[in-house]
């Protein structure tokens, strides 16, 4: 069978921003007022020159106090120049105080404005969204009202503003054209894997600098307790300027970090290399500490992609690589699925390791050692699908949240997640770095969630626990089950009634995309980046998603699973 590759996010983002940029680029009568984000890292289409932003027109002498507060409204919506023109509605001595970065609410529907005494007003507006100063997207309760305060005075005959929120208003569509979603990269516990927390920030010549900068502020909190700061407290930008110039960015960070050592500084520059180069026209890093040049060697992360692009099936007794060549060593657990009557299985990337599951619990072996004989490492009842993550550690959970991972040397380390008494786990997936865990969860009166926390490891990759848990939200129908499908992307398969299923893509920091639905399926699949995704129906029909449609891979499937 030959590999098919399947319609991706990456051409459905595309279509996306094309469609936005046509709306703004033709100067439609009506901008709409709903449409879907782009989600991820566009790694192509990093705006570097701020004269491509819409333009607004700044203030006219004569202009009422409504006219004014509409037109910074509007005015500040364009970014160039430090938003510039917006700067012009407001007091000489209120202008330098202004901070519009410090957050962006993503308006829907319509703003209502409001005059009181003494210049006050008032603009009140329903909110969807919310950007912070560091880049941190946050979603609003559908129906959720933001009131913001302003002042005007009149300076020099003319109304001006001398008061307002540090913040900036606009509607989604606007806000899709200026801001584009990119991953800070930090280092897990061990420095061994980059682990990416999307941010957004607007696309522009600016950009760089605001991205090195969050990288020395920190990782969302949620994230903190999995990763390192390779640098020293207090390391700041020496000049809040990146610039580039030859492909080159150059990042001139304090004195602070003369303190690292010289291992960190490798570090930070490969964090640093990973996040900027997600920007049109950078290659290279050259960093700098107090304007001093330093000579750093490179520094390489551990690869997180497993190389699967199509499921390994069980059926028939066998298990066997779907689409491409068979690997050898599946075949050495044909005779133990046998005997065991294996219903379910986990297997390694590199097919050395592979763990069976029946009535009885879950058993581990060896693909790699001749006479290895699968072992019973868990009977606890109430065991969900077992999982490996790319350092080959066995994740065992049951439904209660206790937690097994079992390293590829036999040594196991029990858990339990503590914020998980009372709820019910209904399905789990590790992250390709093994820094994060999604979850499906069920409460006390059985509501469902989509969960995602920290993996907490020492130095060595032993997982320690577990950091506090965030919520994404907006599913359509009940989860079922879920699956990394990209780097900050959880695939999410949900029952919307007896006879269809449906996918959802959630962002860990961004609004979810709808991807289509699926006779009634149980069971999903996708590779590294998200372009290939397969489903197990409830006929044990395997399934391929082909743009809006589906394709028949396989038929009598008892399981089936990405190679992890």
């Amino acid at each position: 069978m030959s590999k098919s590759l399947a319609f991706g996010k990456t051409a459905l983002r595309a279509l996306v921003a094309t469609v936005t940029g046509l709306l703004v680029l033709t100067g439609c009568a009506q901008i709409p007022m709903t449409s879907a984000v782009k989600q991820g890292p566009d790694i192509q289409s990093g705006l570097s020159n701020d004269y491509l932003y819409y333009s607004p027109a700044g203030p006219v002498n004569g202009e009422a106090q409504a006219d004014v507060l509409a037109g910074f409204l509007n005015a500040s919506t364009g970014p160039q120049n430090d938003y510039g023109v917006a700067r012009e509605y407001l007091a000489p001595d209120f202008k330098a105080k202004w901070s519009p970065n410090d957050k962006v609410y993503i308006q829907s529907g319509s703003l209502h404005t409001a005059f009181g005494a003494n210049g006050e007003a008032t603009v009140t507006f329903q909110v969807s969204a919310t950007v912070d100063a560091q880049g941190h997207y946050n979603s609003r309760v559908n129906g959720s009202t933001q009131v913001l305060s302003f002042k005007l005075a009149s300076v020099d005959g003319q109304w001006r503003i001398i008061d307002a929120p540090n913040a900036v208003v606009m509607i989604r569509p606007v806000f899709e054209v200026i801001f584009h979603s990119y991953n800070l990269y930090f280092f897990d516990k061990a420095n061994r894997y980059l682990i990416p927390d999307l941010r957004w920030f607007p696309a522009r010549a600016s950009t760089a600098t605001r991205l090195a900068a969050a990288i020395l502020a920190g990782p969302s909190k949620w994230l903190e307790p999995a990763v390192s700061q390779t640098m020293p407290t207090g390391t700041k930008l020496a000049l809040d300027a990146v610039t580039v110039s030859n492909k080159s960015a150059v990042v001139n960070v304090s004195a602070q970090a003369v303190q690292a050592s010289a291992t960190q500084k490798q570090q930070f520059k490969a964090q640093l290399q990973a996040t900027l180069s997600q920007l049109a026209g950078v290659t290279n890093v050259d960093l700098q500490i107090a304007s001093a040049t330093q000579k750093i060697p490179e520094y390489s992360a551990a690869s997180t992609t497993s190389g699967a692009y199509a499921p390994v099936v069980l059926e028939s007794n066998q298990l066997q690589q779907l689409v491409g060549p068979s690997g050898s060593r599946l075949a050495n657990a044909n005779a133990w699925i046998s005997s065991l009557k294996a219903t379910d299985f986990a297997v390694t990337s590199d097919q050395t390791g592979v763990a069976l599951m029946n009535g009885a619990g879950v058993y581990a072996a060896r693909l790699d050692q001749a006479g290895s004989a699968p072992v019973l490492v868990d009977s606890r009842k109430n065991l969900l699908t077992p999982r490996f993550d790319r350092r080959g550690q066995l994740w065992i959970l049951n439904s209660e949240g206790q937690v097994q991972v079992r390293t590829s040397s036999g040594k196991s380390t029990w858990l339990n997640i503590g914020w998980l008494k009372g709820h019910t786990v209904e399905a789990f997936t590790v992250s390709p770095e093994g820094a994060r865990l999604g979850l499906i969860v069920a409460d006390a009166k059985g509501k469902l969630r989509v969960l995602i926390t920290s993996i907490i490891r020492d130095a060595h990759g032993n997982v320690m626990g577990f950091g506090v848990p965030v919520e994404l939200q907006r599913v359509v129908g009940t989860p079922k089950d879920l699956e990394w499908s990209g780097l900050t992307d959880l695939m999410v398969l949900s029952e919307v009634s007896t006879d269809q299923s449906n996918l959802t893509l959630l962002s860990v920091g961004g609004e979810p995309i709808e991807i289509g639905s699926v006779d009634h399926s149980y069971d999903l699949m996708s590779s590294d980046d998200g372009s290939n995704i397969y489903v197990l129906d409830s006929r044990r029909r395997l399934l391929q998603y082909h743009g809006y449609t589906w394709s028949l891979l396989d038929q009598d499937v008892v399981a089936a699973h990405m190679a992890n």
